[in-house]
């Protein structure tokens, strides 16, 4: 008796934006685009003759039919998984490398890839750390590449990961102990300076009509996350790039001093190789996507 199988990249697609909540997620997941999943998903949706999901202007949403399907979806996939595993040594370990910026891997990145190591232990990251950002076309060994600046070749492919915004931040004790709620009381404060961006006090004080500083005195750090340490240390003021200092903001450990950030017109871009098949990359990458979206600072 002949089978009446649905489309296999189908089933794939639809598990995945089901899982993920999303066909954006479900399409980096797999390393495809989003109008790819959504046309995988409606070729399933015409082969069984009734929706997956419900479409509304801000998402989409799992019909009934759709929830009692995704558990056995996954677990059928999950099989087909252990039944023909790929030909290669079993738990033999994969490796990936993703080259960023100092700042960025001090940051935010590094302290970050334990739970992605956490969650895939077959995978091996190696963070490539750069004290001067080179262009993604000069990088020939990474697999991904995060810069402030996007690809120009065809053989690449760059993705926003945020636009890069500043504001001054320090601990609470400090901020009521100087008064800076206050123009006035700015006048004694430490400014802390990340040694790698000198020019973010001078560019923050140029729209501060009311305050009035040497822009460029005070102590420097080598990276973002010292100078982010010592203004939790209470040492004095920092100019902290947002999606960096996420953490410390959520947390309370640093409070902001502004209304407002202010953009610094660069941003942060992922790039990687235009049609790469490396598992660990991929899987990489939508990590990383996700970690990005989730962040309550990112302004992408």
């Amino acid at each position: 008796m002949q089978r009446k199988l649905p489309p296999f990249s189908a089933l794939k697609a639809f598990e995945a934006a089901a899982r993920n909540g999303s066909f954006a997620r479900a399409a980096a997941e797999l390393n495809v685009t989003a109008t790819a999943v959504s046309q995988h998903v409606k070729g399933l949706e015409n082969w069984l003759g009734e929706a997956l999901f419900v479409r509304h202007a801000n998402g989409v949403e799992l019909s009934d039919r759709a929830k009692a399907l995704v558990p056995e979806a996954s677990r059928l996939l999950d099989e087909i998984a252990t039944l023909l595993p790929p030909a290669q040594e079993e738990n033999n370990s994969v490796s990936v490398t993703i080259s960023a910026p100092r700042a960025f891997a001090d940051g935010w990145l590094g302290p970050r890839l334990a739970d992605f190591q956490n969650d895939n232990p077959g995978i091996t990251v190696f963070l490539d750390a750069e004290d001067k950002q080179s262009h993604p076309e000069r990088n020939v060994t990474a697999d991904l590449m995060i810069s402030r600046m996007p690809a120009t070749n065809d053989s690449l492919l760059s993705e926003l990961l945020f636009e890069d915004r500043i504001m001054p931040v320090c601990t609470e004790q400090y901020r009521d102990l100087m008064g800076l709620d206050l123009a006035e009381g700015w006048k004694s404060v430490t400014l802390l300076h990340d040694a790698l961006w000198e020019k973010d006090w001078p560019f923050w004080g140029t729209q501060q009509p009311d305050v009035r500083l040497d822009w460029l005195a005070g102590p420097r750090y080598p990276n973002h996350w010292l100078l982010l340490e010592a203004a939790r240390q209470g040492r004095g003021v920092a100019m902290a790039h947002m999606d960096l200092a996420a953490d410390s903001l959520m947390e309370g450990s640093l409070v902001p001093l502004a209304p407002q950030p202010v953009e610094t017109g660069d941003s942060y871009f992922l790039t990687r190789r235009r049609g790469h098949r490396s598992p660990a990359a991929i899987q990489l990458r939508a990590w990383l996507l996700g970690c990005m979206r989730e962040s309550p600072n990112t302004s992408s």
